[in-house]
């Protein structure tokens, strides 16, 4: 079972069937997906082992664009990195982590100051929480009560921190029950536990997420082995939730996997077939279900929503019919775009895959893939550039004479789709808006004052595409008769 454990930590976020206690990794070959409008960058880190199950894993990336995770080495010993937005890997290991295989440091989460939390695994074994601070100090705590047994996978979890550098993971005891906490800042530790929490060996409870409101978001494991979500507030109290399409069976339920700024979760459900469906619950409760295009619809397939950002877009993968991973991602608005890394591999009977982890405020995605020979790398999958161009006709022009602006937006692999908005601007107020067809948006008007008006055209973007602004066109409205 310690086994299970240390997986579901690594993968916890990204593997194929990772919650029904073990995980399985399925053959398989691509399945049909949409075209990518992503910008990909993949990337090794230095040091990281060549061998099937070796490799590079990133787990989250924060607003600046930093990367936390963690690689495993040619011996399979795991060490924590971080990778700045402009590329550079700084490896690092928790003091007191182990050396043997499957022990080592693990990089978990990075909050936008650079601070990450995570866990290593010393020589027992045993599991233990730290933070490492932006200049590289790292500290190491425990949960009170967490158990020290050699091989049973118990300890302390830390999984997630949030602006103000508060942690939240979840702790094995003696008897391998799972507890959840929040480390504040100052190294405060709460543990607390859901209501209905089980009390068995790897039943309890289990923190994924916590906001900058320190609201914290996980799931419970019962004394049937169900799954249920949970939302725990600064103040201490739990509110519990199942998704409504939820299976009751054991190894069934609802696992919530993030929460944004303003309590927006993102997660998943496994149904009565043992099938897995993304969901997002609003803050106030609402839950919306879905699934990707090409999701497959047998036992252990399916999708999985792994991190959701401020702006509400989800990213996670799916498992098709064929039983392999792709990405997503799924825009607030609930449109949802798949994609697979370049140089994931497609053989069958092998772990490639591609896995989403983590999305920031801007969109960019971080995660890893597999290859044909089952090596896995770093996947930064950003927004397509965009470049936004104005003209304006005629110019200049007479009072009262319709004046036409036409915005031309494109980016390295075409237009944005159609339908989507421009927005005409003078200053912060908008004059008018227009609807992309071709890559081109139009607004005209006739109500321009005398003088020059510099008027600039913004795209806002969506999930694929970065938005962009214009420079400024002057244009020039001379009086009537002159």
């Amino acid at each position: 079972m310690q086994h299970r454990r240390r997986i579901l930590g690594i993968y916890r976020r990204v593997a194929c069937a990772a919650l029904a206690l073990a995980i399985v990794f399925l053959p398989g070959v691509f399945a049909s997906r949409s075209a990518q409008a992503q910008d990909f960058t993949t990337f090794d880190a230095p040091g990281a082992g060549t061998s099937s199950g070796q490799g590079t894993l990133p787990e989250n990336i924060n607003t600046a664009g930093n990367i936390a995770g963690f690689y495993s080495d040619a011996s399979s010993v795991f060490h924590g990195f971080v990778r700045a937005s402009g590329g550079t890997i700084t490896a690092f290991n928790a003091p007191g982590a182990g050396t043997d295989p499957g022990e080592g440091t693990f990089g978990s989460d990075i909050n936008t100051a650079g601070n990450i939390a995570g866990y290593y695994v010393d020589a027992s074994s045993v599991y233990h929480g730290f933070v490492r601070a932006s200049d590289g100090t790292i500290t190491t705590f425990n949960a009170p009560g967490a158990g020290t047994g050699t091989g049973t996978g118990q300890g302390t979890y830390g999984f997630a921190i949030n602006t103000a550098g508060a942690v939240a993971g979840d702790y094995a005891d003696a008897n391998s029950v799972y507890h959840g906490f929040v480390r504040a800042a100052n190294g405060t530790i709460t543990t607390f536990d859901a209501p209905n929490a089980g009390t068995g060996g790897y039943e309890g409870t289990f923190a994924s997420g916590i906001n900058t409101a320190r609201v914290v978001a996980g799931y419970y494991i019962d004394s049937n082995t169900e799954f249920h979500g949970f939302v725990r507030a600064a103040d201490g109290t739990i509110t519990d939730f199942d998704t409504p399409d939820v299976g009751t069976g054991a190894y069934q339920g609802t696992v919530p996997e993030n929460i944004n700024t303003a309590g927006d979760i993102a997660g998943y459900y496994v149904d009565a077939s043992s099938v897995y469906h993304g969901f997002v619950r609003a803050s106030d409760g609402a839950i919306t279900e879905f699934d990707a295009p090409g999701a497959g619809p047998g036992v252990n397939q399916g999708t999985v929503g792994s991190d959701i950002n401020t702006a509400g877009a989800v990213t996670g993968h799916f498992v098709g019919a064929s039983n392999v991973c792709h990405g997503f991602v799924r825009a607030a608005s609930g449109t949802i775009t798949t994609f697979d890394a370049p140089g994931a591999g497609s053989g069958a009977g092998t772990l490639e895959r591609t896995f989403p982890s983590g999305i920031n405020t801007a969109g960019d995605i971080a995660g890893f893939y597999s290859d044909s020979s089952n090596v896995f790398h770093g996947l930064l999958a950003g927004m397509t550039k965009t470049t936004t161009t104005l003209t304006s006709s005629p110019n200049p022009s007479t009072y009262g004479q319709a004046v036409t602006f036409t915005a031309a937006v494109s980016s390295s692999i075409g237009a944005p789709p159609d339908g989507e908005t421009v927005s005409f601007m003078k200053g912060t107020t908008v004059l008018g808006k227009g609807t992309l067809s071709g890559g081109t948006a139009t607004f005209t008007t006739s109500t321009l004052k005398v003088g020059t008006t510099a008027v600039k055209a913004v795209y806002d973007g969506d999930s694929n595409f970065a938005g962009s602004t214009s420079k400024a066109v002057k244009q020039v409205v001379e009086k009537a008769g002159e």
